[in-house]
Formats: structure tokens, C-alpha cells, sequence
């Protein structure tokens, strides 16, 4: 878990804390192993002093203060992107002319990659690999990740990586019985036939496939937004253009191991040999047979009720292209494909870890196994091409470009998830539903419970903005000019 103030500041809406639901946060220490390829293994941690070993290891003697610098710049790139992107709705492309957020735009490095934000304070080529392996979060390779996104180092070396005792589902499973207090009534396993949409252009309410109709004077949809616009709204609807980028899919094995493996920590990233290649994309495609890179949880090795005494609960995570939308009951030769894929991608997992923790015969250990591949995801989760981020997170395709909170042509409905605004991510979809949620109290006019004692400061903040300095206003009509050039300028080149 990252970003907990988010988690933190949810429950505190919902009139509770987290600790008085009993949710115990255990603090992962180190932060991650980092394999390489040749074996060696860089760890990270929130503990400076240990840092400082490990990047002057690489670096030499000044290369902790690039560290600290870097930890700088991605601290403005992860509290300003707080600030005015996850807390703030973008319904329009005139909210990206708001003062406030243009003011700091070239700070977030927006028009940079990852890679070049990265590079620009370390030398070594294994520092740059490690410090860039965020980008794998948002399943885009470094060179195509806004740098912004160096905030997700932030997020991790400064603000530490945290474990739910009883595992993720504890937070869910509470946050579920909170609803429950609060009166509201949870429907399961029933599927969604579509939104009932009126001639004048209003949600009703939804239609279930056992013939009933549920009225509702607002409709939230956090399915799949592809998946939602083709098949629980009328064709007729707009909003959503299909020629967006659906992110990759992943391959995950979820192991049992008959005895512990001490040399993998709580997690662990095994850099593939062709990371950080400009021209390598960070997912195995079909016809792909070289060693990926790859992440490894063992959950036991923070909260022993994750496995039994002795033994080790093991997941892997293996990024691969998504299905491209192709539907496999049109397509039965897609099954074998992806059972070849599967091996393929299981043997060279099991190889790279035995090469690289040096353990013989880790393969041995396995003594069970499931396997989730991009045909779960689609056929589970109606996740479209079993992308697991929803749309990718490319600079046209975040901000005011994402997909809207709020449907542009049908009142009254709304959306929350992985590709909607401001993104994908758990913290980022929890930030996600209270935009959304203040959105429908909004056009209700329901005032928000949590924003009453914000009330004031939003007033002096208006009249700040309203009546800035006559330098502050030059220079936002400069930085105003200049942005609009800029993004011009990369439309141009990218069509």
C-alpha cells in the first residue's frame, strides 16, 4: 500500500479511522529488493543512512546528493500532482487553464519521460533502471511515462511501502461494513443488463437480467469503461473516444511453496535484461521468448497468517500485451496461444529466479499453483483486451483528456475506475471516487459532509485568485501562452 494519507483520509469522511476498524498497518522494511540481471541486488529503503551506502556503491561520493535532489524534484511532482490533479476534476480542457495548475505545469514535467527525469541526476545505468521500474505500475515502459510519474519514487523512499495485516481484502471488507452502518444495501451477483436511458437524455436507473428495473436519480458505473459504453449504454451514446490506448495485461502465478525462501523480501523486482532500451517495450508480447521483467510478492515474510508456519505464499506478476479487444469465443486458437505464452513465460520466471537468488531447483518448491492470464481479466472482470490499468497513462491520455467523471450527453451518470480521471492505481481510483462522489452530491445539491469545514478557506482562496498582483497575472498569461504551444507543438508531432 501507498499513499495511506489517501486511505487515511477516507475513513476519516466516513467517520471512523482506520486503526478503530481494525485495520493494522505493517510497514515493509526494506522498501524492495531490485534484482538485476547479473545477479546483483539493490535495495531500497525509507532508512537514508542505508541509501546512502547503496547509491554511493553506484554513484560515488556526490551520488547521494543527486539522491537527494531527485528526491526534490519528485516530492513537487507528487505533492503538487496531489494538489491540483488527484483532487481536482478536469471536465473540460479549460481546466487545464486554471492559474494554479499552469503555474506549476512545468514543474511536474509533464513533456519529459521518466527515463530523462531519472537520468538527468543518475549515471549508472543500474540506478536509472531502478529508479525508472515505477513506470511497470502504470504497465508503460519509462520512455513513453510522463515524468511526472517519478512521484511513485516519492510515494515509496519517503513515504515507506505499508501491508494490511490479513491482506488488501481487509481494507475492502471494512470498508464494506462501514457502508453497511450507514444504510447502504449491497446487491451481489447480479449482472447489469444496461442503464435505462430516457428520449431526453437522463439515466433512470439499471436494468438486471432477472427483468427487474432499479430507479435511481444517479448512476455510477465503475465496470470497465470500454466494456460499459459498448455494452451497458445505448449505441447511440458519445462521449468516449474508441481510438484510446488500452494498457497491457499481465500474466500472475500465485504460488504455495513447501518451505520459506529467505532470500526474497516482502517484494521484490527482477529487472529483465532488455529494461531500460528505448526500443523494448516493459510487456511480453505473444510471440516474445526472452526473460521479462517482473515483480514477486511474498506476503508471508511481513504477516506470517499469509502462509502456513514453514512455508511461503509466493504471487508473481508478469506484464504481457493485452488481446488487442479480440474476443476468444470468436477466436479458439487464442486459448492455445495463451497456454504457450503462459509457459513460456512460467519457465523463464522460475529460471531467473533460481539464476539470480541463487537456489537450485526452485521449481521444486511449487507445491501448488493458479494462474490468472489476460483471458481471466477480460472474461472475469469484463476487463476490455484484459488490460489490468484500464486506458493507458500517456500525456494524451490523462488530465482533461482522460475519460469525464460525468457522462458529456446523459444526466445523471457517472463513472469511477481505472480509466476515468484521474486514473488507475488503488489509492488513485479511492481519490478517483470521491471526485466522482462530490460531483453527484453536487448536481443533487447535496452538500459534501467532509467539505463543510473547508468552506472557508475555499472562499479566501477565490478571493486570492480573483484579485492576484498584476506581476502574477502577466506571468500566468505568459505560462498560459506558452502551454498551449507546447501541447500544440507534441499534437503535431504525435499525429
Amino acid at each position: 500500500m501507498l499513499m495511506t494519507e489517501i486511505f487515511e483520509e477516507t475513513f476519516r469522511h466516513l467517520g471512523t479511522s482506520m486503526a478503530s476498524e481494525g485495520i493494522d498497518l505493517l510497514r515493509c522494511e526494506p522498501n524492495c529488493n531490485v534484482w538485476f540481471s547479473d545477479g546483483e541486488c539493490f535495495t531500497t529503503s525509507t532508512d537514508l543512512v542505508h541509501m546512502k551506502h547503496q547509491i554511493e556503491k553506484h554513484e560515488g561520493r556526490h551520488g547521494f546528493d543527486r539522491f537527494i535532489a531527485f528526491l526534490q524534484e519528485s516530492q513537487r511532482h507528487y505533492e503538487q500532482s496531489v494538489i491540483h490533479v488527484l483532487r481536482k476534476d478536469f471536465p473540460g480542457f479549460l481546466s487545464l487553464l486554471r492559474p494554479a495548475f499552469l503555474s506549476y505545469i512545468f514543474q511536474l514535467h509533464p513533456f519529459h519521460n521518466v527515463w530523462q527525469r531519472v537520468s538527468y541526476f543518475f549515471q549508472s545505468h543500474k540506478l536509472r533502471q531502478a529508479f525508472t521500474l515505477g513506470s511497470m505500475y502504470l504497465g508503460m515502459s519509462p520512455f513513453e511515462t510522463p515524468g511526472t510519474y517519478t512521484l511513485l519514487q516519492y510515494a515509496e523512499l519517503a513515504g515507506g511501502v505499508w501491508y494490511p495485516r490479513g491482506g488488501f481484502h481487509r481494507v475492502v471488507h471494512s470498508l464494506v461494513d462501514i457502508g453497511t452502518r450507514l444504510g447502504v444495501q449491497y446487491h451481489l451477483s447480479i449482472p447489469v443488463e444496461e442503464v435505462t436511458v430516457s428520449s431526453k437524455g437522463e439515466a433512470l436507473g439499471v436494468s438486471l437480467d432477472s427483468n427487474r428495473f432499479v430507479e435511481a436519480d444517479a448512476v455510477v458505473i465503475n465496470a470497465d469503461l470500454l466494456y460499459a459504453y459498448r455494452e451497458l449504454l445505448p449505441s447511440a451514446c458519445t462521449g468516449l473516444n474508441r481510438g484510446k490506448n488500452i494498457s497491457c495485461s499481465s500474466i500472475s502465478f500465485y504460488w504455495s511453496l513447501s518451505k520459506k525462501v529467505p532470500q526474497l523480501e516482502t517484494h521484490n523486482m527482477f529487472v529483465g535484461e532488455s529494461f531500460g532500451n528505448r526500443f523494448t517495450q516493459v510487456y511480453v508480447k505473444r510471440h516474445e521468448s526472452t526473460r521479462p521483467s517482473f515483480y514477486v510478492h511474498v506476503p508471508s515474510r511481513i504477516d506470517p497468517s499469509a502462509a502456513p508456519t514453514g512455508k511461503d505464499a509466493v504471487i508473481v506478476l508478469v506484464l504481457v500485451e493485452n488481446l488487442g479487444g479480440s474476443d476468444p469465443k470468436h477466436n479458439p486458437c487464442q486459448k492455445d496461444e495463451m497456454r504457450r505464452l503462459v509457459t513460456n513465460v512460467r519457465e523463464q520466471v522460475i529460471l531467473s529466479i533460481e539464476k539470480r537468488i541463487g537456489i537450485v531447483r526452485f521449481r521444486e518448491l511449487i507445491d501448488h499453483e493458479i494462474i490468472n492470464t489476460p483471458l481471466t481479466w477480460q472474461e472475469t472482470f469484463n476487463s476490455e483486451g484484459g488490460g489490468i490499468f484500464g486506458l493507458d497513462h500517456s500525456f494524451f491520455n490523462i488530465l482533461a483528456f482522460r475519460p469525464k467523471i460525468k457522462h458529456e450527453s446523459i444526466d445523471g451518470l457517472y463513472f469511477v475506475g481505472a480509466s476515468t480521471h484521474p486514473g488507475a492505481g488503488v489509492p488513485t481510483c479511492l481519490a478517483g471516487a470521491k471526485l466522482t462522489a462530490e460531483r453527484v452530491l453536487e448536481d443533487l445539491n447535496i452538500p459534501a459532509p467532509w467539505e463543510a469545514q473547508n468552506t472557508k478557506g475555499r472562499r479566501a482562496t477565490l478571493r486570492r485568485l480573483l484579485f492576484k498582483p498584476p506581476w502574477k497575472c502577466i506571468i500566468f498569461i505568459v505560462t498560459l501562452y506558452v502551454t498551449v504551444g507546447v501541447v500544440l507543438g507534441g499534437t503535431r508531432s504525435t499525429f
